[in-house]
């Protein structure tokens, strides 16, 4: 069972108030014991000087009355005292109180034990007054009548200043330092519990030492927690390279902002940002310079948006823009065509020049996305459509993208599909030699025939084969196909040099030159009799795998050539 340092303490209080009950009590008996026995033995003593002082003085026994004003002084002077008689034999010879002429019967003192109850008991002491008269002893009996009414109202008085001092004292004492212990004790470690608890309400400063040093660590814990948990709160919410806001507090912001937006009925206008070219930037110049570089962006597009719009960093150079409050699409254009301007202007970054552009898709709230997500996808689909444009350009976001889009994401899996089920064939162009009109080769042409569709055009899905990378694929299977081809019309009679077209990503895949020499190698043809057309485009990446490619094909005896010279970069 656990205790709250309260009800210890009432407890504890309790517990010393009932030992100290019990010994004041076992106290109190003793002395009023004590007190008893003083009064009794006093008057007993006074009883026997009496009696003798008397029997010494008496010769016969009217002498007796020649003591009276003796006996009244006696009682005058003690107020325990009531009356005092004398009797000769259960005759009453004289009394200091005429009113009192016999007394009751007394107790038998052999019965009584204390002294206390010999005061309460008995109605009074007896002692014998013995004289002689003509050389006869002879005696009377000397009474003190006691008090008892006075007996009675001493003790009283005398309890009620007892139970004073030794009752309500200690108990103002002990009701007093429970207050004194409940206001610097219990209240301050109450306090102590609720601020550990809630840590709401910072008590003021306790007056015991101790306490206020535990309260002074713990608001200082609490307030360097505090701290602590606000840093944590803005590392959490905050770009650590950039110091806009992140992915967390850009969801945070739209919670807040499109239920505001959908109750009010108002629009805003989601940007994303992506800098053109950063990438080279970054891999030529190295990261401190495009860390730099974003640094400066993120200054830059702090002073140039208006303190009510929202600005965060999503990716590694690109940036969300939230802009609300504008009247018109003319006045959103004009704050983009801002952002652009002065994010094309020539930089410095440590001693180099750098120039930078950058593209901005344009989404609305609500018609182009309801949600964050939604949003965001618009924004981006609209993004790239901006760079398709030249870059350094913007674009709304617009059903027909969305279309767009979804058209490619169907003919995306759709190529895929196709070159399971053998839906591409290859066409083979003839080359002519314009002396004799021979036929001295052919070119393997890719085509993209549809079961249900039909022909579609190699425009159509070359360049998304390019981009995401399908092409590598496809590529291998143009390659084999073609060297079968050869094959077979070899086998017919046919001596005629191939021709393959390349892609860039195709070329420059790890290996591409071993796994080509180990086709041609593996199915015997000479390769003389395969010609690989690239793009120019390979060759403007001047790298050492570039030439490491060309030089091992050479040395093999593949022939090169370049494909749509004079168009493109030419």
């Amino acid at each position: 069972m656990i205790f709250g340092i309260q009800r210890f303490i009432l407890f504890f209080i309790a517990l010393l108030f009932l030992l100290f009950s019990i010994m004041f009590f076992y106290y109190f008996k003793s002395q009023e014991e004590q007190t008893s026995k003083v009064i009794y033995t006093t008057l007993e003593h006074e009883l026997a000087e009496r009696a003798y002082s008397i029997s010494k003085m008496m010769e016969k026994k009217d002498d007796i009355l020649l003591f009276r004003s003796l006996l009244v002084n006696t009682v005058a002077n003690n107020n325990f005292l009531r009356a005092i008689l004398v009797f000769d034999d259960g005759k009453l010879l004289l009394t200091t109180d005429p009113k009192i002429k016999s007394v009751d019967k007394n107790l038998i003192l052999s019965d009584i034990k204390t002294y206390n109850e010999k005061l309460s008991k008995i109605t009074y002491l007896k002692d014998d007054i013995i004289f002689f008269e003509q050389n006869k002893q002879k005696s009377l009996n000397l009474i003190f009548l006691l008090n008892k009414e006075e007996i009675n109202q001493y003790f009283i008085k005398n309890r009620e200043e007892f139970f004073i001092y030794f009752g309500f004292l200690p108990i103002f004492g002990f009701f007093l330092f429970y207050i004194v212990f409940r206001r610097y004790i219990t209240i301050p470690l109450e306090k102590l519990r609720q601020l550990a608890y809630y840590n709401n309400k910072i008590p003021k400063a306790f007056k015991i030492r101790e306490l206020e040093s535990i309260r002074h660590s713990m608001v200082d814990s609490f307030s360097r927690l505090e701290n602590e948990k606000k840093e944590f709160f803005l590392m959490a919410r905050t770009d650590s390279l950039s110091g806009l806001a992140n992915r967390n507090s850009l969801k945070e912001f739209l919670d807040r902002l499109i239920p505001t937006a959908k109750r009010k009925k108002e629009e805003f206008a989601f940007l994303f940002l992506d800098l053109d070219h950063f990438k080279t930037i970054n891999d030529s110049l190295g990261h401190n310079i495009g860390d730099e570089l974003l640094q400066k962006i993120s200054g830059i597009l702090k002073k140039v948006l208006r303190p009510n719009d929202f600005i965060a960093r999503v990716g590694g150079d690109e940036f969300v823009l939230i802009i609300q409050d504008f009247k018109s699409n003319l006045e959103l254009t004009n704050i983009i065509k801002r952002v652009q301007k002065q994010l094309s202007k020539p930089w410095v970054i440590q001693t180099h020049p750098v120039e930078t552009t950058c593209s901005i898709g344009i989404a609305i709230f609500p018609q182009d996305g309801k949600d964050q997500i939604s949003l965001m996808k618009s924004a981006d689909i609209a993004m790239y459509e901006a760079k398709k444009h030249g870059r350094n350009q913007y674009h709304f976001f617009t059903k027909e993208l969305n279309d767009k889009l979804l058209k490619i994401i169907n003919l995306n899996k759709q190529m895929r599909i196709a070159l399971k089920n053998g839906d591409y064939q290859l066409f083979y162009q003839p080359k002519v030699c314009l002396k004799d009109s021979k036929i001295i080769g052919v070119e393997a042409l890719i085509r993209w025939i549809d079961k249900e569709k039909g022909f579609i055009p190699p425009s159509d899905f070359i360049p998304l084969a390019e981009e995401n990378d399908f092409i590598i694929e496809l590529g291998d299977w143009i390659v084999e196909e073609a060297l079968n081809q050869y094959l077979d019309w070899k086998n017919k009679g046919i001596d005629i040099v191939m021709s393959i077209n390349i892609s860039a990503k195709q070329f420059l895949q790890n290996r591409f030159a071993e796994n080509l020499i180990e086709k041609i190698n593996s199915k015997k043809i000479e390769p003389n009799r395969i010609i690989l057309e690239l793009t120019e485009y390979i060759l403007i990446d001047q790298n050492n795998s570039v030439y490491s490619t060309l030089r091992k094909l050479n040395e093999f005896g593949v022939s090169i050539s370049l494909d749509d010279f004079g168009t493109g970069y030419s």
